[in-house]
């Protein structure tokens, strides 16, 4: 066989097995959310993109300090707005891909809660450092806003 026609042979077959293995991996991602999530994700400096869904990253003050938040958007409708967390705006997206509407009120309600306990979190040790309050009663203050924003960071992960 003439060594052209023998590299052109190699590269087809080598793209032949290529095209099967794309086949396959499609065909799992029906059933593997994951894979589908990873397969069809888009990223950007300011957002991340699967399928027609978009988490876009904004930037806000909270309690004082900026922090990333996330809002998940359906084409040009902001459907879940200022997610603390991107685990949930990832969680809510494979969720409302997979139909899952009652899982995706639970991570925003996760959510929540996490972001109420971090701005006390902010809040008492914003506290602290100035002094002008009980110390003992704040530390512990902020011990219980730390335990429930960690608990409520479970719960998220937990759903994913």
């Amino acid at each position: 066989m003439d060594p052209n026609t023998k590299a052109m042979y190699d590269i087809l077959n080598k793209l032949g097995s290529v095209d099967n293995t794309s086949r396959i991996v499609a065909e799992r991602a029906e059933k593997d959310i994951d894979l589908k999530v990873a397969i069809n994700s888009k990223v950007t400096e300011n957002s991340v993109s699967v399928q027609n869904y978009r988490i876009d990253i904004v930037l806000q003050e909270f309690a004082g300090k900026q922090k990333k938040f996330y809002n998940v958007v359906d084409g040009n409708k902001i459907i879940h707005q200022e997610l603390a967390l991107f685990e949930t705006a990832m969680g809510v997206v494979k969720n409302l891909m997979s139909n899952k509407s009652s899982k995706v009120n639970e991570l925003v309600r996760h959510d929540h809660d996490y972001a109420n306990n971090l701005y006390e979190v902010y809040a008492h040790n914003s506290r602290i450092k100035s002094g002008k309050i009980n110390e003992d009663i704040a530390v512990a203050k902020l011990s219980n806003a730390k335990e429930k924003m960690q608990h409520a960071k479970n719960k998220i992960l937990q759903k994913l």
